[in-house]
């Protein structure tokens, strides 16, 4: 098998096994896709799968994407001969990350729950929402010192999935080492 090529390697190998490397266009393909089902993950949180299932399903779908991240990582950096110590320091901070909107999305579901509108669809996307018209109603559509701790907030929830989609890029441009014969 040529070094770096996904043809004869299995998904759940190339997904789920540390061992092997692979070439920047492979890695591309596969983190570009990875990016896309961690988007496609925050479905999970809607209110008809809390009140149905709880948060269970995205914390444990969120654990095989940032393992599969991990996997992806390892294996393009040990082709460019890089060390991956970096990957998996970004990853925990990312699953830090994870953490803090389980927890958030903790008080909404069990606010949620109380009040009988879980199967509503409130979410964090709502209350944000709910906020604002909330001050708009009061009659400033700022939330004066309330601002600065929502852009906080999302900035926290946002720098690291930046800082991790920055790493993919420089992981994906780092040039492969000469096979050797």
């Amino acid at each position: 098998m040529d070094r770096g090529t996904i043809a004869g390697m299995s998904v759940l190998s190339l997904l789920f096994s540390r061992s092997g490397v692979l070439a920047p266009k492979p890695f591309g393909i596969a983190v570009t896709l990875l990016y896309v089902a961690n988007f496609l993950s925050q479905m999970l949180l809607s209110g008809d799968v809390t009140a149905q299932a709880g948060l269970w399903p995205f914390a444990i779908v969120q654990a095989v994407l940032i393992w599969n991240w991990i996997v992806l990582h390892v294996k393009r950096l040990r082709d460019a001969a890089k060390s991956s110590g970096l990957a998996i320091g970004i990853a925990c901070l990312y699953m830090l990350t994870i953490v803090l909107v389980l927890l958030v999305m903790v008080m909404i579901v069990a606010t949620d729950a109380s009040t009988e509108t879980a199967r509503t669809g409130q979410g964090l996307i709502r209350l944000f929402l709910v906020l604002y018209l909330f001050a708009m109603l009061v009659g400033s559509p700022e939330f004066g010192v309330m601002t600065f701790w929502l852009m906080g907030f999302m900035a926290l929830l946002l720098m690291p999935l930046m800082v991790a989609f920055g790493f993919s890029i420089w992981t994906g441009t780092r040039p492969r080492i000469p096979e050797v014969p």
